[in-house]
């Protein structure tokens, strides 16, 4: 993705951080990393526009103590959100290609885990708007770098390294443990 933004130094850059996302009606690269939380891309091709967001957790409803939240900390109310702000643009589910990533269950067995439940979690909400995943990249023991392409629906996905662990650095955001320039 590097090259991406030497071809495009003008891009808009957003890096996002735990329960945040958007839509992004100009060509945007999105940065981010998953572990546990789920990442799901939306693009609509005909019109160039892309969105992008990171939830924590599966079900609003099943999280009472969160009065107030981010609609991007649930999986379920950021699918619908997502939904939402593409039906303001003129934007109908059936016209958008949508990408699932993360998950990643390195604490818990692979039957378990807050990974799991946001995996059952997207599945579900996106077939309640009869959408499917053309990509999936879920589950697993590492975590992913994630860069998207707002404007062309590109992903590029990096697996952390096995047992590496994901800090919060500067301005919060994440990094490897052991930090190098990019």
């Amino acid at each position: 993705m590097r090259e991406l933004l030497t071809k495009n130094p003008d891009m808009p850059f957003v890096y996002l951080k735990v329960a945040e996302g958007g839509v992004y009606v100009q060509p945007t690269l999105v940065q981010t990393v998953l572990g546990s939380c789920l990442g799901a891309a939306f693009h609509a091709p005909a019109k160039g526009i892309g969105g992008f967001f990171h939830a924590f957790l599966p079900k609003n409803e099943e999280y009472p103590q969160y009065p107030g939240a981010s609609v991007f900390r649930f999986v379920d109310t950021a699918i619908d959100h997502m939904l939402a702000a593409f039906a303001r643009n003129g934007i109908t589910p059936g016209a958008l290609a949508v990408s699932l990533m993360g998950c990643s269950n390195g604490m818990a067995g692979q039957s378990q885990g807050v990974g799991i439940k946001n995996i059952e979690a997207a599945y579900e909400i996106l077939e309640k708007h009869r959408l499917k995943p053309g990509f999936a990249d879920l589950g697993g023991a590492a975590g992913r770098k994630v860069f998207f392409h707002s404007g062309t629906g590109e992903i590029k996905i990096t697996k952390l390294e096995s047992g590496a662990k994901c800090l919060l650095g500067p301005k919060g955001r994440a990094v490897k443990a052991h930090p190098r320039k990019v």
